[in-house]
């Protein structure tokens, strides 16, 4: 059983729309549409405010507005279409203050068992006054809904001729009229309207004469990649000067129209007036009339006029030329709806303005992410939802930000655009009169300078082409890094779990730290105004001086010891007694320990300055009973010192109110063999931070390596309990309370003893009931570690440093570490200063560097903007720690023009990113794989070991399939810091495309090419000594294959129509082990442990294949599970996206990172106890019974697989559960019921301690 859960949820964007949602809230809301969650923000003067989200079960395809009742307020209605095409209807329910949280209140089915699905527009429309929707999902029909006070009312369906839609939109002049763009089955594109009648539940037979049928230039709209868009014009007043009135005469109106984007032009058809509409249906009617007439020879030329009629191109009453690429976004942003932002594919953003002549005017705004959605939100300020770049929040500015000299955007020299000031005197010269109208040219504004300023961007990390697991740094933590991005916004993002290190401030010079401790003026001051730092020889002590100076004292001006290295320092609370009762008051005393002494030292404001206190306490200055001992361990909290001496002694001190040392209570470790147990490390540090002293102490020991926790009684110390001998001796250990509760007894109180060990690790032990439980063990490479406690997000936590570094919180009842980007540190210690609040401060071999913990539960996102360089295949070369760059470099051009794309390898430095070579393929070549070759073999060359690998293929014209390609191996050659030079060692032409490659053996490359999959070793000619690709084995297959993954000798081979196989280099021979030959459509596959199988399709399932031999029979693949997922994965690694506990052998083994086209990167993880796969199987059953999605959704109809065949209701997933929707089960507070289950036969028999064990185990994988 495998278990499937979310790393990084999906982040690209649907759509979007403004709206007022809720009475409740005086904001308006910004709702946004993912592929499986609605978002809610709130419009607050303060920017957006994330106000709650809604996860949709079921591919998320469009999003609207509608009605909520008479009031001006709104519902929102979303369009899935899994597991079945379905309409939801969410309302806003009434929550804290002023947020607002989404609720299901109604949901329609749309499924029809025996509809196609339609090609071209899967969308819903909504008519003007909100009381009627048409939703386009199946060829040949229509769904039509009436809304009643915000839910649904009577609905049907309507049969059309049009089979192809490409665009739908109602006409505003107060009826039911629909307009509509369709591809004939001539190819061309027509536009007409059609009336739906609703007494009749019916749509008119004939077209309507509202919008006259047309059919529109192929030379206009020559493409359908982004097929064209209507936009409804309501009525509008004329203006009063044109030749179709006189001065006097009455003001004339527009009775609307549409407007279609998509196309060379932009189109305005204005609707017919009744007068137009009754001539022409009177024609209609006669022809009709004369068609089925009883004389041959009239029917026959009515058939020819009605020919010619289809032939005639309606005339638009104006048009503006588009200078750019495919339009995928628009909006209105006036009440009125004459004025639309649009977007291109390249996020080129322009303002269309339709004025009173009517004309349309096009000015050029700035360019933004390539848009999905555009939502006008108040004063020039534009939401941009994008699925190819970062969404942003955009403020249009009239006058120019920045390059008043440059082109606001380019505009093709075809394109004829004139200056902002000749809109004021334009003239008509180049307009038509027609039909008594005048048809008007519109004009494109050339604008100079940036108008745009980009307010806040959202993370967007889709599509996802392709991906890498890379550990550049050596730190045993590997990053993701992925191939995202498309058009003008390609990029590579650097992803990585843990902690972010804001640094605030260096200060080099200073070496040898071991350890760093803060001090502050007094015990009650909030800030430090000093720092102490021992190395292994002497102590420095440091003022801070403002922000930019870090001073050092002399030390002839401090009574610190500054002479020998100090084991502990702190500020310390003056004892107070109070009618026998102790007190605690502020002080400006600091205890300071050295192996030698004890010494209290106060600090004068006034001079700044440090001076003894009293004589301290002086082992060898007392009697025989401590003389001969030396300290070697200490801690200190705000009233106690605990001393770790030679001989295994442990002693309490206390001081009175004139500072001198008293020693209240005393230990001798011993084993049981009576020998001495040298003391290695102490904690003292009260679980409580609000006392004075602590009840607690934790020691760790030499030669045991175990730790100890004592209890402090009245006049003994008592061992409490100890741990069993750890990996290796705990050198630092800390006490602490992870919890907000102060009380042992309550259930936030959440005690914990951390160790760092000297062998890199981090051992941590919950102390409960007087006893060490739940050991972790976490691995932070392989120098001792040291601890400190540290502030991170306004939460108190743990900082643990050695070779890496990591951050420890409690997240969810469980410790989780939190990996930080930095290396080989010395020693950290909190630090609290007014320039660097909250902040830690940390020794490497040569400075000290005070830095910020940031969002420990959040992961790393680094981008590398390549813009019009799309990135769409990675590897990663760990000898030379550089990643190859598979890009396609992009040059936009107008719609109907080719965009001009070149494909490049591109060399980049795994630390800075920045490239250092390039290769550049020919002209009509793509590199379509891309392979790393450090695994390789050696060849001896003279330009290096062999680097990578590249397959391509090229465009030739006319062919349906391509017949040339090559693989190129290059060698790479070093030649500065920042630069190297890619040499080709070989190459080898083939017939045909190069879909996949690999290494085998660390000695061959198996190459899927069209449809065979052939292996390849890199050799010497026998006579020219050249480096060869010499050819062993061709293995053909019935279909191209697209995708291969190797483990071992076995190769599993994934083909683009049938299914999966499984291959066997035998020798140099490739074998056929096992063959699946069902209609699977598999889009990347992957190896699993014992030669299974798993992989996802185009239909966005997942799948795995057992491999079973029937003794000596061949061996058949058997398919053992089957999940919907939801989105179309693109890339599986091998591999986990977290660290492992260093000693924990969990029940759960992470297997596969699985990356989509939506952004969502997931973890596929094994759960390797059967019973534990039993218990959360019957888990997620009952859980599926109390918790349902969005339109009331059950669980296991959600994740049932989709099949291009149809849905049965017998089909369910197999073989994976749900691991996101598992972990809701630890937030509910109904979990006896749910383990009860509805019958007997449900109750899951593991308790719920050991359920939630489980579950958070599976979220720390995550």
């Amino acid at each position: 059983m495998k278990v499937v859960t979310t790393f990084h949820p999906p982040s690209s964007v649907i759509a979007s729309l403004r709206c007022d949602l809720s009475p409740s809230s005086p904001f308006q809301q910004l709702v946004i549409a993912r592929t499986n969650r609605i978002e809610i923000h709130s419009l607050t003067p303060e920017g957006l405010r994330n106000d709650s989200e809604l996860e949709i079960w079921g591919r998320v395809l469009s999003l609207r507005a509608i009605p909520a009742d008479v009031t001006q307020y709104s519902n929102i209605l979303v369009l899935t279409d899994h597991p079945d095409p379905q309409l939801i209807i969410l309302s806003a329910k009434e929550e804290a203050e002023d947020s607002v949280v989404l609720e299901t209140k109604a949901s329609l089915s749309l499924f029809d068992r025996n509809a196609r699905s339609a090609e071209f527009l899967n969308d819903v429309f909504i008519h003007p006054d909100g009381s009627l929707a048409v939703v386009s999902c199946y060829v040949g029909k229509l769904k039509i809904v009436h809304f009643d006070d915000g839910d649904f009312g009577d609905h049907f369906d309507i049969a059309i001729p049009e089979l192809n839609l490409l665009s739908l939109a109602f006409v505003d002049n107060g009826g039911r009229d629909l307009a509509m763009l369709h591809l004939d089955h001539k190819r061309r594109i027509q536009l007409l309207s059609r009336e739906i009648i609703l007494d009749e539940k019916e749509i008119s037979a004939a077209p309507t004469e509202v919008v006259r049928s047309t059919a529109l230039s192929g030379s206009i709209f020559p493409q359908l990649q982004t097929p064209p868009i209507l936009v409804s014009v309501p009525s509008f007043p004329l203006s009063p000067y044109t030749e179709d009135e006189d001065e006097d005469e009455e003001e004339q109106v527009c009775p609307g129209g549409v407007i279609l984007l998509g196309g060379r032009e932009i189109l305005f058809y204005e609707l017919s007036d009744p007068q137009q509409q009754r001539i022409r249906q009177g024609k209609h009617r006669r022809l009709e009339k004369r068609k089925a007439s009883m004389n041959e020879e009239e029917s026959t030329k009515a058939v020819e006029k009605e020919k010619e009629r289809e032939k005639r191109k309606a005339i638009p009453r104006c048009t503006v030329k588009w200078p750019w690429s495919e339009v995928t976004a628009w909006c209105t942003v006036d009440a009125d709806a004459r004025k639309y932002l649009i977007g291109d594919k390249y996020g080129r953003l322009s303002l269309l303005t339709l004025d009173s002549k009517p004309s349309l005017i096009l000015l050029p705004i700035g360019e933004v992410s390539p848009p999905t959605s555009l939502t006008y939100l108040t004063s020039q300020i534009i939401y941009v939802g994008s699925h190819l770049g970062d969404s942003q929040l955009v403020r249009i500015h009239p006058a120019p930000l920045s390059a008043p000299e440059d082109d606001t955007i380019p505009i093709p020299s075809e394109i004829h655009a004139v200056d902002p000031s000749a809109l004021l005197t334009r003239g008509e010269a180049d307009d038509n009169v027609i039909n008594g109208k005048q048809r008007h040219k519109g004009t494109v504004v050339k604008l100079k300078g940036v108008h745009i300023e980009i307010l806040e961007k959202f993370r967007n990390i889709a599509p996802i082409m392709d991906a890498v697991l890379a550990d550049v740094d050596k730190s045993g933590q590997p990053q993701i890094v992925t191939c995202s991005g498309g058009n003008s916004a390609g990029s590579l993002n650097v992803i990585q779990t843990g902690a972010d290190f804001a640094e605030l401030a260096v200060v080099r010079g200073i070496t040898e730290i071991t350890n760093i401790w803060p001090i502050r003026p007094r015990f009650e001051s909030t800030h430090d105004s000093h720092l102490l730092a021992s190395t292994y020889h002497e102590t420095y002590v440091f003022r801070l001086d403002g922000v930019n100076a870090l001073q050092r004292l002399d030390p002839k001006t401090t009574d610190f010891v500054t002479s020998s290295p100090t084991l502990a320092v702190s500020n310390f609370s003056r004892r107070v007694l109070n009618n026998g009762k102790s007190s605690y008051t502020d002080s400006a005393w600091v205890v300071q320990v050295t192996a030698q002494e004890v010494r209290l030292l106060e600090y004068v404001e006034a001079t700044g300055l440090f001076h003894n206190v009293g004589d301290g306490w002086v082992p060898k200055k007392l009697d025989h009973f401590w003389n001969d001992r030396g300290i070697v361990a200490a801690d200190i909290n705000p009233s106690q010192v605990v001393l770790g001496l030679t001989g295994g002694r442990l002693a309490l001190l206390n001081s009175d109110e004139s500072g001198q040392f008293k020693v209240q209570r005393l230990h001798d470790f011993r084993d049981p063999d009576n020998r001495l147990r040298e003391i290695r490390a102490i904690s003292c540090q009260p679980f409580d931070p609000t006392k004075a002293f602590t009840l607690n102490v934790a020691v760790s020991f030499w030669e045991s390596r175990t730790i100890a926790v004592l209890a402090l009684e009245a006049t003994t110390i008592k061992v409490v309990c100890e741990t069993e001998p750890l990996p290796s001796l705990p050198q630092s250990i800390i006490l602490h309370n992870f919890g907000t509760s102060r009380k042992a007894k309550d259930a936030d109180c959440r005690p914990y003893v951390i160790a760092g060990l000297t062998n890199g690790t981090v051992a941590s032990f919950s102390f409960t009931k007087n006893g060490l439980q739940d050991k972790k063990v976490f691995s932070l490479g392989s120098s001792p570690v040291s601890l400190s406690t540290c502030e991170v997000d306004g939460q108190r936590g743990i900082f643990a440093c050695g070779s890496r570094s990591a951050a420890f919180y409690l997240d969810k009842q469980r410790l989780r570490p939190s990996p930080i980007a930095l290396k080989d540190l010395a020693a950290v210690s909190h630090f609290n200063h007014p320039q660097f609040p909250s902040s830690v401060i940390v020794a490497t071999e040569s400075s000290l560097i005070i830095g910020k913990v940031r969002g420990v539960a959040k992961m790393q996102v680094r981008q590398v903007p390549l813009g019009f360089e799309n990135p769409r295949r990675i590897a990663y070369n760990p000898s030379y720690n550089a990643f190859g760059v598979a890009c396609a470099h992009l040059q936009p051009s107008r719609i109907g023009d080719a965009d001009a794309a070149r494909s490049l390898l591109n060399i980049y430095d795994a630390t800075s990113y920045n490239r250092t070579a390039q290769f550049g393929c020919e002209p009509e070549e793509e590199i379509s794989a891309i392979v790393d070759l450090s695994d390789l073999e050696p060849t001896q060359s003279p330009f290096g070991p062999p680097f990578m690998a590249i397959g391509t293929f090229q465009h030739l014209l006319g062919e349906r399939e391509p017949s040339k390609g090559r693989i190129v191996v290059f060698s790479l050659e070093p030649t500065a810091p920042f630069a190297s030079t890619l040499h080709i060692l070989t190459e080898k032409e083939v017939n045909g495309c190069v879909w996949a490659m690999n290494v085998i053996r660390d000695r061959f490359i198996v190459a899927a090419v069209n449809s065979s999959v052939i292996l390849y070793e890199l050799s010497k000619a026998p006579v020219t000594g050249e480096i060869i690709l010499h050819e062993h084995h061709v293995w053909n297959h019935n279909y191209f294959v697209t995708t291969l993954a190797v483990r071992g000798d076995y190769i599993t081979v994934g083909d683009s129509i049938s299914s999966v196989s499984i291959l066997e280099l035998v020798g140099t021979e490739l074998r056929v082990v096992a063959r699946d030959y069902g209609p699977l459509w598999p889009s990347v596959v992957g190896a699993l442990p014992d030669n299974g199988v798993i992989g996802a399709n185009a239909d966005c399932n997942l799948f795995t294949f057992s491999l079973e031999r029937d003794g000596d029979r061949r061996a058949k693949l058997s398919r053992d599970g089957f999940y919907y997922l939801g989105e179309m994965v693109n890339k599986l690694i091998q591999g986990s996206v977290t660290s492992r506990d260093a000693a924990e052998r969990s029940v759960f083994e992470p297997e596969h990172i699985f990356f989509t086209s939506s952004g969502r990167i997931g973890q596929i993880i094994h759960v390797n106890d059967e019973n534990v796969s039993l218990t959360l199987t019957g888990l997620q059953r009952n859980l599926g019974k109390y918790i349902s999605g969005a339109g009331d959704i059950r669980h296991s109809k959600y994740r049932t697989p989709a099949m291009t065949r149809g849905r049965s209701d017998a089909d369910t997933a197999i073989g994976f559960l749900d691991g996101d929707f598992l972990e809701q089960f630890l937030s509910r507070t109904d979990q006896s019921k749910i383990l009860r289950g509805e019958h007997e036969v449900e109750r899951i028999t593991a308790s719920r301690s050991e359920i939630q064990s489980i579950l958070e185990s599976l979220q720390s994988l995550h």
